[in-house]
């Protein structure tokens, strides 16, 4: 009935002058034939020659957004990028239309999106979750949208009102494509307070955000918005684009209360989850160990569903459903884990965050829009110690998620409290590998070359060889032996137990090199192997010679590499690296070489030190600088002679 509701409302606003009066202020037409071209903007693959949104709220607490949306393609990358208009939304409480659909050819002909050109369809990461079939991919295909023809998008989502009659979202007023002008509305009932809103202009480029107000509406609004380029090792999107939040919310307390209301009647301790704890924690004594094992359970025993939270809405289902379907997103999880950690004796309470490392969060908006994921909270202290029941290929300790944001953990009482989690540490990701390099008079060498690793790295390692079939793993090795020298070969590795997160990765492997060095005349060069697993390195390399946007790190973290190189029997060193050291403000480097000249080895050792993931725009081109002085060719470079 109140979608019923909410249809007649949404006819009544645009009955009277057609659906085109969707736009307000302004003439379709004249943007068309006044718009920039592909000489105007030589980057882009696309324009918005206008983004006009708005969200209408009734008395209710229902919303109708209308999305409008004039896009000028310029490219054939620009026509892949955006004939396919793709939307996700929740079936149980939202309905999306699409008022109107166009392509506009250069020569002005206007072909309409087709009936059988909109689709419903399930996305793709919930095949075989059909616990989450309320979510569904709305896709609207355009017809081909050629260089210099334009896109015209006017689509309604109707949003059943919550249970609180509250309503809050989040708006991105910027794109992977220029924009030259846009603006987003929040048009709430006269005489109801106006909710509380906060603009950030973000840093994509000097575009500022603009805000007016008067009784019953907000707009904000920006231009010329630059492109949003995609750039390596970038910040997220969020963090760079001109966003709006806003929340009818007045203190972080009332969204806490709706959430509680949520979830907490799911969280069960008796009957199959009670039972489950039994088996998991027989003969474990220590809240530590129960903590461990129950964890591990749900971590590795529930399959992970990576729906954001919130998409299909906040109620997550029954501990003993979650269970027995042996699948969860982060809801469904988080109240398995909760539940059985309460059956254990451990105190455990939900803590909504956000993914993204070092999001942006607005305390000044309360609203549950910004969160995307569930941890759990276990009191530890005065704060809490956070676990993710997502992590089931790392080591047991590390959290990956969330790090250096802010928690709301929410109590059986519904009270909300505001907690951050602590960022990443070097000390937490450490990478030690060491290679022993047997060099021969001919130039050929047996290597030996291992690894421990923790945190960041250990992740990396189990997701690249604890699922690997036994011919992929023996390629990956392959590869690794020929990294280190071309025509390399494997000569045996192992690994430990990868199934076991109770303890580190460790890697070890032998590799038979003919060519490691070159021997001429009364010399002989040696380049020094690099290190051959990828999975024990960063894989983050400051390749570009200017950035738009910080150079960021997964992680902060430590790697160090030391080779020891036995000289061939009868050759003495002629020539090595020296030692160097850098220290910024982010990143330390150091690079140290010895000679042992009874044992005849040479002991090579770098490291880098990043205690800062985040490399601002200002500073890269020092970092920069310094690390391609410690890779630089002549510090790997050794030089042996008869003696």
């Amino acid at each position: 009935m109140k979608k019923l509701i909410i249809s007649l409302a949404v006819l009544a606003l645009t009955a009277s002058a057609g659906v085109a009066e969707l736009w307000v202020d302004t003439n379709v037409t004249e943007l068309i034939e006044n718009a920039p071209t592909k000489e105007d903007y030589p980057d882009a693959s696309a324009v918005f020659l206008k983004m006009q949104e708005a969200a209408n709220v009734a008395e209710d607490g229902s919303v109708t957004t209308t999305r409008n949306k004039l896009i000028r393609i310029l490219t054939l990358r620009g026509r892949e990028r955006h004939s396919n208009q793709t939307f996700l939304f929740n079936t149980d409480t939202d309905v999306l239309s699409l008022i109107k659909g166009v392509t506009i050819r250069k020569t002005g002909r206007v072909v309409e999106v087709e009936q059988d050109a909109i689709n419903e369809v399930t996305p793709a990461f919930l095949e075989g979750a059909t616990m989450y079939s309320n979510v569904m991919e709305k896709v609207f295909s355009f017809p081909v949208a050629g260089p210099g023809s334009t896109m015209e998008l006017q689509l309604l989502e109707e949003h059943e009102a919550t249970q609180d009659g509250s309503y809050s979202g989040i708006e991105h007023m910027g794109a992977r494509d220029p924009i030259l002008d846009a603006s987003f509305a929040i048009r709430y009932p006269e005489g109801a307070d106006a909710p509380v809103t906060v603009g950030h202009t973000g840093s994509l480029g000097s575009t500022t955000i603009r805000k007016s107000e008067q009784p019953g509406e907000i707009v904000w609004s920006v231009s010329d918005v630059p492109a949003l380029v995609e750039e390596e090792y970038m910040p997220d999107a969020t963090r760079l684009l001109p966003t709006v939040v806003y929340s009818s919310y007045e203190t972080w307390d009332e969204p806490a209360a709706f959430f509680a209301g949520e979830f907490f009647p799911h969280v069960e301790t008796d009957g199959e989850v009670a039972a489950r704890v039994v088996e998991v924690v027989k003969d474990l004594s220590s809240p530590g160990e129960r903590e461990t094992a129950i964890f591990l359970d749900v971590a590795t025993g529930i399959r992970n569903v990576h729906l954001r939270l919130g998409l299909g809405g906040y109620e997550p289902n029954d501990a003993s459903q979650v269970l027995a379907n042996k699948y969860g997103d982060t809801r469904d999880k988080a109240v398995l884990l909760i539940s059985m950690l309460r059956a254990a004796g451990i105190d455990a309470y939900p803590a909504l965050t956000t993914g993204v490392p070092d999001a942006m969060f607005t305390e000044e908006v309360p609203t549950l829009k910004q969160f995307t994921r569930i941890l759990v909270a276990v009191p530890e202290g005065s704060s809490y110690r956070f676990i993710d029941p997502f992590l089931d290929d790392v080591e047991v300790g590390f959290l990956r998620w969330g790090r250096g944001n802010t928690a709301l953990v929410i109590g059986d009482d519904g009270s909300g409290e505001l907690v951050n989690i602590p960022g990443f540490r070097a000390s937490e990701s450490e990478a030690r590998r060491t290679m022993m390099v047997e060099l021969a008079a001919d130039g050929s060498a047996d290597i030996a070359a291992s690894c421990e690793l923790s945190g960041y790295f250990d992740r990396k390692a189990r997701r690249a060889l604890k699922d690997a079939t036994p011919s992929e793993a023996e390629k990956l090795f392959d590869a690794a032996a020929n990294a280190v020298s071309a025509g390399a070969t494997d000569a045996g590795y192992s690994h430990s137990d990868l199934a076991d997160l109770t303890t580190p990765v460790s890697v070890s492997q032998n590799i038979r090199a003919e060519e490691l060095a070159v021997p001429q005349g009364d010399m002989m060069i040696v380049h020094l192997p690099p290190y051959p697993h990828g999975f024990a390195g960063s894989d983050v390399y400051p390749s570009l010679a200017e950035r738009r946007y910080a150079f960021e790190f997964p992680c902060e973290f430590r790697g160090e590499t030391t080779l020891t190189l036995d000289v061939p029997q009868g050759y003495e060193v002629a020539w090595m690296p020296e030692a160097a050291s850098v220290t910024t403000p982010d990143v330390i480097f150091e690079l140290s070489c010895e000679h042992d000249a009874e044992a005849n080895t040479i002991v090579w050792k770098r490291t880098v030190s990043v205690n800062e993931r985040s490399i601002p725009v200002e500073r890269y081109e020092e970092f920069k600088e310094n690390y391609d002085s410690l890779v630089s060719p002549k510090n790997s470079l050794v030089l042996l002679r008869k003696s």
